[in-house]
């Protein structure tokens, strides 16, 4: 049985994702990646499971393989990505020396620039995002245990993307069997430029594209295969088409036509773009 949830998550100040493969001063996205979202989905289900931090990454793709459809939207902010300096231990091997050293601390810091995702909020109320996450069946098996995933997972979730970027569930909505459709749809959330998909037009806001880690591939994670790496080998990725607010008025929005397994999921007026 196909089940839906849809939840508003609101950001303290915003959050750091930044792009994998570039230098050590690397950009943000303008949102945090569906993997994130798996991921913080994972460590709360791992901890209200009692798992540990090993076995917890292991359900990452568990999630994956039931995932049908994933798409976020800004409610009421603005995102703004920028760069700004950070004071960093260098833990690295410097002229056959181990950094960080105390007798050498010149060499054992570092001050890059990292990326940020601050969100400006147009109400004078916190940055809030919304998803819409639908799963084939709600629930995995792992070391012989079928785990179901529930509202009371989301509500766990505590943050998305590094540690500073901390966040606060505010409503989850769980929605058993979503009325499903195909054909020309159009949505006001994210959605991946999936084979299948035929982008028609921008009928209101401002788009722009992103490249995720494909949420609906993401393999093991050991030494021979993990998201990260295969996203530096440009593997596995994934465009998103993702929309930014301007204004609270200006609802950006975006009419396709869905064509093989693709579909798209409604509820309230909601509409994510996913597979069947």
């Amino acid at each position: 049985m196909v089940i839906a949830f849809l939840v508003d998550i609101e950001f303290l100040w915003g959050f750091q994702a930044r792009i994998a493969g570039l230098s050590k001063t690397s950009p943000s996205f303008y949102y945090p990646p569906p993997s994130t979202i798996l991921g913080a989905l994972s460590e709360a289900i791992a901890r209200k499971n009692y798992l540990g931090e090993r076995e917890g990454k292991k359900l990452i793709p568990l999630l994956s393989q039931d995932l049908l459809a994933i798409g976020f939207r800004a409610k009421n902010y603005i995102p703004l990505k920028y760069e700004d300096l950070n004071k960093i231990i260098a833990v690295k091997l410097t002229s056959g020396k181990l950094c960080p050293n105390p007798k050498d601390l010149a060499k054992s810091f570092d001050s890059p620039a990292r990326g940020k995702t601050i969100l400006s909020t147009l109400d004078c109320n916190p940055p809030i995002i919304r998803f819409f996450i639908v799963f084939r069946e709600g629930r995995v098996v792992f070391n012989d245990k079928d785990i179901k995933i529930d509202d009371n997972c989301f509500w766990r979730i505590h943050r998305l993307g590094s540690k500073e970027s901390r966040i606060s569930t505010i409503n989850v909505i769980k929605i058993s069997s979503p009325e499903m459709l195909t054909g020309r749809v159009s949505t006001t959330f994210s959605f991946p430029l999936l084979d299948g998909l035929v982008p028609l037009f921008e009928k209101t806001g401002s788009w722009e594209q992103e490249w995720y880690i494909n949420p609906f591939e993401i393999g093991a994670y050991d030494e021979k295969e993990n998201p990260i790496t295969n996203y530096m080998l440009g593997e596995k990725i994934v465009p998103f088409k993702v929309p930014i607010l301007r204004g609270v008025l200006n609802i950006p929005e975006y009419v396709l036509e869905l064509k093989g397994d693709l579909a798209a999921y409604k509820y309230d007026g909601e509409v994510v773009i996913g597979r069947w």
